[in-house]
C-alpha cells in the first residue's frame, strides 16, 4: 500500500472522513480459462503532476472513473472535448478510441471500477451500464468511496472461490454509481415519481392503467414522464407493464402448478386466454402451456 501523509491509521480504523492524499492503490483479477480477457478490477490513483493520462487510447476492457478531486478534460472518438472535476465521472468503453488530460497542479486523485468486456456487454444490455455520455456527474458520500476501497482490499487477498462473490459486489458498486450518474439534474427530484410509476405498473393488472391520470396527479408531462422512463428503463412505460404481468405470469406458471392457465390469464387482466396466450408466446418464446411443462414450442 503506497500511502503518504499518514493516512494509514485513518483507512485501518475508518474513524475519519475518505480523504485520500497521494495514494495509489489498485487490485485486477484475471477470471475464466485460457484466453479469456475477463475479470474485474477497482482501484484508487493519485494523478498530481501528471499531464496526459491517455492519449488515443483503446482499453481493452470497461473502465469507470470518478473524480475525487483535481481538474481535466475527456476527449471522445468523435473529438468532443468535455471538462472533468471533482464529482465528474468518465467511461472508458472497450476498444473505443478516447483521450484524457489532467491538470498537473490540481492534485488529482480519483477511484474506478473496471469489468473485462464480456461482462460489460451483458451488463450494459441489461442498463446497469449505461452507454450513453461518457462524461456526467456523479453524487459522491463517503460511504460509496468506502465500499469501492474495501472492494480493492477484498480483491488483492481473495481467494479463487471468491471471486464469484466479488463480481457480484463489483457489479452492485457499478450499478449504483450509474443510478447516481443518470438522473438529470432536473429530474433529479422526480426519481420518487418514477419509483412510484414502477409500482403503479407493477401491480392490478385486472385493472386499468391511466398513466394520463397518474402524471397529472404528480405534476409531469406525460410525453417527458415517458422519454424520462424509457431512458432509465430502455423501455416504454406501457412495455414495462408488460414485461412485469409476463414475469409474474412466469412466476405463477411455475410455483403453482395446480392452477390452471385459464384462470392465470383472468387474475393478470387478459381479456382471454387466447390473447394471453399470444402475448406470452411472443415475449416469452414459447406457450404458457409449454413453459409450465419444460417444453419448448
Amino acid at each position: 500500500m503506497n500511502i503518504i501523509n499518514g493516512n494509514e491509521d485513518m483507512l485501518n480504523g475508518k474513524s475519519a472522513p475518505f480523504v485520500l492524499k497521494k495514494i495509489r492503490e489498485a487490485a485486477y483479477r484475471s477470471m475464466g480459462g485460457s484466453g479469456s480477457r475477463e475479470g474485474i478490477g477497482a482501484g484508487f490513483m493519485d494523478k498530481s503532476g501528471v499531464t496526459a493520462d491517455n492519449v488515443n487510447f483503446r482499453f481493452p476492457r470497461y473502465v469507470l472513473v470518478v473524480v475525487l478531486r483535481g481538474r481535466g478534460t475527456y476527449v471522445d472518438d468523435h473529438g468532443e472535448i468535455y471538462p472533468l472535476e471533482s464529482g465528474s465521472c468518465f467511461q472508458r468503453f472497450p476498444q473505443k478510441l478516447h483521450s484524457n488530460y489532467v491538470d498537473p497542479d490540481s492534485e488529482w486523485n480519483e477511484f474506478y471500477l473496471e469489468v473485462g468486456p464480456l461482462l460489460y456487454q451483458a451488463l450494459s444490455s441489461m442498463l446497469i451500464i449505461r452507454s450513453g455520455s461518457p462524461v456526467s456527474s456523479l453524487s459522491l458520500d463517503e460511504n460509496l468511496k468506502w465500499q469501492v476501497w474495501d472492494l480493492v482490499q477484498a480483491l488483492k487477498t481473495a481467494n479463487e472461490d471468491m471471486l464469484p462473490e466479488l463480481v457480484s459486489q463489483a457489479v452492485s458498486l457499478l450499478g449504483e454509481c450509474h443510478r447516481r450518474m443518470h438522473a438529470p439534474p432536473e429530474f433529479k427530484d422526480r426519481l420518487l415519481v418514477f419509483e412510484e410509476a414502477c409500482r403503479v405498473l407493477s401491480n392490478d393488472f385486472d385493472l386499468p392503467c391511466d398513466l394520463n391520470k397518474f402524471c397529472r396527479k404528480h405534476g409531469v408531462g406525460y410525453e417527458y414522464f415517458r422519454k424520462m422512463f424509457k431512458e432509465r428503463c430502455g423501455i416504454s412505460p406501457w412495455q414495462y407493464r408488460v414485461r412485469r404481468r409476463l414475469d409474474l405470469a412466469c412466476g405463477m406458471l411455475s410455483g403453482s402448478p395446480d392452477i390452471p392457465v385459464t384462470e392465470i390469464s383472468g387474475k393478470l387482466g387478459y381479456s382471454s386466454p387466447y390473447e394471453f396466450s399470444a402475448q406470452f408466446k411472443r415475449y416469452v418464446g414459447t406457450s404458457p402451456l409449454h413453459f409450465r411443462k419444460g417444453k419448448r414450442g
